[in-house]
């Protein structure tokens, strides 16, 4: 692999991009010079959006709001992450009463992506959206809701399989108490929380502080969001002496989120997992957007949506699945509909190549020969057309496989 696909590897995996211009902008800090700036990119701010129900993904909406860091060049890693983050401690809007309680959760994913794990469970489990979210809210110690320990344990810290039923009514019991008024105010009622200690995993616990520290101390939470944080990343599971490596890394860096992260990417099982996973519909979306020239949020939600996620809507608590189902052939017309009428059209059609052109600017430095075949001869059969060439090459382009996959 040359230099510039090898940057651009880097970058589809640790951002939203990469965006036209970006590889050829840092080929020339070297694939691990290029790490090294990602991840230490300093997180974006963002200002406080406007919180309107019918305009979510405004430009000065939540979800507008956050497309558009997505979008910036100047992401690193961490913006990735906090998309990884929301995609595993997830909350959805369509539960959670008010977007200010979804931001502020969203806040919190900022602040804690790339730091202490624990620290990130601990904020999150008390949370505003999350005690919504997982019927925590209004949870008395006496007949405590079960739905927030259980998925805390299953999809948050341990995994299935980790824990018994009866740590399940312990964890309940710890997490009770907390209360969501309607002003969005998050307390804790002691009269409502539980006094009592009570066994969880072989260990006392009374408060959830207690029950989430326990359950990041034992093994299989390290390994669980070891495992979990690679497949992200490396677009694979690892094996389980890898994962036991990985783990190890957390553990010893007591569950800070960066050094686990450092060891995916600058193993060399990462250089080598070239379009070994989909680009998520989030991820195409605003890769495809900057590569067409289409500067706008409203329509990257709609779009984003179409294709099967929406930013602050994920499905269900286990967030969306991994898996080839986001390559569906039924997807490619919605895709290839991001060409038609592109502001960039005309930059295409005055390339003295427009095919070497469109590759570039979808950071495609590697086309198979099947790909590069069917853009030269499409440029042939349509070269008395030329806008309606530059707009089937750009098509082809965002829907080919070297841009469908990261």
């Amino acid at each position: 692999m040359d230099e510039l696909a090898a940057v651009a590897h880097v970058l589809r995996r640790t951002t939203f991009g990469p965006f036209p211009g970006r590889v050829e902008a840092l080929a020339g800090h070297g694939v691990s010079g290029v790490m090294d700036l990602v991840l230490a990119a300093p997180a974006l701010e963002l200002a406080t959006p406007v919180f309107d129900e019918d305009a979510e993904a405004a430009v000065d909406g939540p979800a507008g709001r956050w497309l558009r860091a997505m979008a910036d060049p100047a992401a690193g890693l961490h913006e990735k992450l906090v998309w990884f983050w929301h995609a595993h401690f997830t909350s959805s809007h369509d539960k959670v009463d008010t977007w200010e309680l979804m931001w502020r959760q969203h806040l919190l994913l900022r602040r804690h992506a790339l730091g202490n794990f624990r620290e990130l469970a601990q904020a999150v489990t008390v949370d505003g959206a999350m005690l919504q979210w997982l019927d925590g809210a209004g949870s008395v110690a006496d007949a405590p809701n079960e739905n927030h320990g259980r998925e805390l344990m299953e999809l948050f810290t341990l995994g299935r399989g980790n824990y018994t039923q009866a740590d399940v009514k312990a964890a309940a019991t710890a997490l009770s108490g907390w209360t969501v008024e309607d002003n969005g105010t998050v307390s804790f009622d002691p009269e409502a929380g539980n006094r009592r200690p009570v066994q969880l995993l072989g260990r006392s616990v009374t408060t959830a502080r207690d029950a989430v520290d326990v359950l990041c101390d034992r093994p299989e939470c390290a390994r669980f969001i070891a495992a979990k944080l690679h497949h992200f990343l490396v677009g694979q599971w690892a094996s389980e002496q890898r994962v036991g490596e990985l783990a190890a890394v957390f553990t010893q860096a007591r569950l800070e989120i960066r050094p686990l992260v450092e060891a995916i990417l600058h193993d060399e099982s990462f250089a080598a997992a070239v379009y070994t996973r989909p680009r998520y519909p989030v991820e195409w979306v605003t890769a495809a957007f900057a590569v067409c020239g289409i500067d706008d949020a409203a329509a990257a939600f709609e779009t984003m949506t179409g294709l099967g996620q929406s930013p602050f809507y994920p499905p269900n608590v286990a967030g969306w699945p991994p898996g080839n189902r986001w390559l569906a052939p039924g997807t490619a017309v919605a895709r290839a509909a991001a060409a038609i009428q592109a502001p960039v059209l005309e930059e295409i059609v005055g390339a003295s190549d427009p095919v070497a052109a469109v590759f570039a600017r979808a950071a495609i430095y590697d086309p198979t020969p099947e790909t590069s075949t069917a853009a030269r001869d499409l440029a042939f059969e349509l070269r008395r057309e030329p806008r309606q060439a530059a707009s089937a090459l750009l098509a082809l382009a965002i829907t080919a496989p070297e841009f469908t996959l990261a």
